[in-house]
């Protein structure tokens, strides 16, 4: 007796960042079934991804343990129907370089951040469709109200519980050099539970287009604003990038309000800060007046040169080398390590070992190192993660473009190093550490 062919998706409908299990069945033992998703984005653009699969003595697919020979991924790869989507055109980076949207420049699906995406998942047989499936991925969970940050010289959004019966973390999630609001990790640490506010520091309304002598005192606001909405008792920080890097001298300059902090892919000294229209450099961030010491850099290039050089290499400028460089400096290592001895909560640094934006495992290291040597009393790790680049991306997340970038302030093409694949698997084990360290710093 035959049965009839199906692919399914559990659970059916999820939050985005949800393990989902998918599984077919009900062919032949032996037989040659490609599993495929596609995902239509608001742009009309559609993005595929595909297994060549052997189907088990029983008819069956199990997305968990059976390896795909052939298609977007191979291997064993639980979510590479998911990661491994590409715009139906192609992988051409021409498609970043030319897009007329930010997330199509970032190699990503173009919707809105908050807004559900339902994925169509095909089972076919020698070309033809056998099965069909829906299934529907959440950014933001029920129950989590959304405001529109504008008090005094603030900007930004805040995802706050609805139900205010008990106190709960709170969490300042940061933008990199890319400027703007953080959307993506922000609403995902709502989703399980904790009120964040992506404050937008640069780049956004009626705030400064360039990263450049922000104060702090911006962001003591920012806490004090959590502290009146959220009546947060307890917060913590964390960014990506020159946001990882502002993490990290958020919690060592203002450890009245951090209680925990996860740079990811951060840097262990302040850069300097740029204006990508005149190319003229100085300090990122100054308290109280000051400046906060930072890493000068060395190099003359001219942003055309970045730009030429960008085109030219297949995955565009690798400005690691010459950014460590500038971070190995004398002075650098000397007056310019972010005093970061004088947090006082857990800290979890997330790098990629192939990042080729900056040498950010290298900085943990320094980080790391620092808080050894100084005989730091809260708890703090590590997290460096293997075939991973710059981009450190949350699960289900598309990774296809993850190795290159096309920064959309200074338009130029950069290398961010790792895999696609290494950014895909890399995902949930950032995840669930992200999970660990905020149950470490508010508790369960």
């Amino acid at each position: 007796m035959t049965s009839t062919p199906f692919i399914k998706a559990a659970p059916a409908e999820a939050q985005f960042t949800d393990a989902i299990a998918v599984s077919a069945g009900g062919f032949a033992p032996g037989a040659a079934v490609r599993l495929s998703s596609e995902l239509v984005d608001d742009a009309g653009v559609k993005w595929i991804a595909h297994g060549a699969f052997v189907a088990d003595e029983n008819g069956m697919i199990d997305l968990a343990s059976a390896p795909s020979e052939e298609g977007t991924f191979t291997g064993i790869n639980p979510a590479g129907l998911f990661w491994s989507l590409q715009p139906e055109s192609g992988t051409d980076r021409r498609f970043m370089i030319e897009a007329d949207n930010k997330n199509h420049m970032l190699g990503q699906p173009l919707f809105d951040p908050l807004a559900p995406q339902t994925f169509t998942l095909r089972a076919s047989l020698e070309g033809d469709a056998a099965a069909e499936a829906r299934l529907t991925l959440h950014k933001l969970a029920a129950g989590v109200e959304v405001i529109e940050v504008r008090d005094g010289r603030l900007r930004g959004k805040a995802f706050r519980q609805k139900d205010r019966s008990k106190s709960r973390g709170a969490i300042m999630s940061l933008t990199g050099s890319g400027g703007g609001v953080e959307m993506s990790y922000a609403p995902a640490l709502a989703s399980i539970g904790y009120d964040v506010f992506s404050l937008a520091y640069f780049a956004y309304e009626d705030l400064s287009e360039f990263l450049y002598a922000i104060p702090l005192e911006y962001f003591e606001e920012g806490f004090e604003w959590m502290k009146r909405e959220f009546r947060a008792t307890k917060m913590a920080v964390q960014g990506a990038s020159r946001g990882g890097e502002l993490s990290v001298v958020l919690a060592a300059y203002l450890p009245h309000y951090v209680s925990g902090a996860i740079p990811i892919v951060p840097m262990y000294a302040a850069s300097a800060g740029w204006n990508h229209k005149t190319g003229e450099t100085g300090p990122s961030w100054t308290y109280k007046g000051v400046e906060i010491p930072y890493g000068k850099t060395l190099d003359t290039m001219s942003m055309e040169e970045m730009k030429r050089i960008g085109e030219e290499l297949p995955n565009g400028f690798p400005a690691a080398p010459g950014y460590k460089i500038d971070m190995e400096q004398d002075y650098v290592r000397r007056d310019c390590a972010i005093p970061i001895e004088n947090a006082a909560g857990p800290l979890l640094m997330i790098s990629g070992l192939d990042d080729a934006m900056w040498p950010c495992a290298w900085g943990s290291d320094l980080i790391v190192n620092r808080l050894r040597a100084k005989g730091y009393a809260h708890h703090y790790e590590h997290l460096a993660l293997r075939e991973t680049g710059h981009i450190t991306p949350l699960p289900n997340v598309v990774t296809t473009f993850a190795p290159a970038l096309y920064h959309t302030l200074a338009e130029v093409f950069l290398a961010c190093g790792g895999t696609a694949e290494g950014a895909g698997r890399s995902a949930r084990v950032m995840w669930n550490a992200m999970q660990a360290h905020y149950e470490r710093v508010f508790g369960k």
